[in-house]
């Protein structure tokens, strides 16, 4: 008789015997992520409007004389813009198992509306640089024909507002669930609007919409920062 072991048949035998109806455990990494995003955004954006030169246009002189914080301001834009991509994936992640379709809508709208984002806030440095290489005449002049060209309103700035689009998709979502509460949207849609109608006034006074996201994103970032691991899985379904 012999007593040579089949391997695939005690490999068999112990995929058999392996308990079903466990799930492996999920990771913390995402969850920890979504959750940091969503409380830095806020400040990013508070920090990149409050280091930001004064005044609506590229004005190369302020551009001249305030060339660290321009620097300083548009990595900060740039860097809660990339914090944007995290935020939307989390939010998406929470609404997977109630509303899927909502889920995925909001953020298919704000993923395409921050990878456009993301390529504005490049344009500072090109217009620092006009600013240092040129008078401030021929700089302004260059400047106002790139903002005028079809290809950077309707490509890149139009479509850069998608992201507000999406985050009210997926935080209108969230209230709905009662994941978030019912004056999220509000809240955050004022904060939004405040920079938009302060922009004669100050980079301190846009600043001051940032507060109101900081209030709706962070208590959405510590109620994901408090989830245990488990939670976060079944929210997906």
């Amino acid at each position: 008789m012999s007593t040579q072991t089949n391997p695939t048949a005690v490999g068999t035998h112990r995929a058999e015997a392996a308990p079903t109806g466990t799930a492996r455990p999920a990771p913390g990494y995402r969850r920890i992520v979504a959750g940091i995003a969503l409380l830095v955004w806020p400040v990013l954006e508070f920090l990149a409007f409050v280091t930001s030169p004064p005044g609506t246009d590229h004005d190369p002189v302020i551009f001249r004389a305030q060339d660290f914080k321009v620097q300083i301001s548009a990595l900060l834009y740039l860097w809660a813009a990339m914090a944007f991509i995290p935020v939307v994936l989390g939010m998406a992640h929470l609404l997977r198992a109630r509303l899927p379709r909502l889920s995925n809508i909001g953020a298919t709208i704000g993923l395409l509306g921050t990878a456009h984002a993301l390529t504005l806030f490049t344009t500072d440095f090109y217009d620092l640089a006009l600013a240092h290489e040129l008078p401030a005449a021929q700089a302004e002049q260059v400047t106002a024909r790139a903002n005028e060209l079809w290809g950077f309103v309707y490509g890149m700035l139009l479509p850069s507002f998608l992201t507000h689009v999406g985050l009210f998709i997926l935080l209108a979502g969230l209230s709905v669930a009662r994941i978030a509460p019912w004056w999220a949207v509000p809240v955050a849609l004022v904060g939004t609007l405040i920079p938009f109608f302060t922009v004669e006034i100050s980079p301190f006074a846009q600043s001051t919409g940032s507060l109101l996201h900081l209030v709706v994103y962070g208590l959405l970032a510590l109620r994901v920062l408090r989830m245990s691991n488990e939670a976060w899985r079944d929210a997906a379904g």
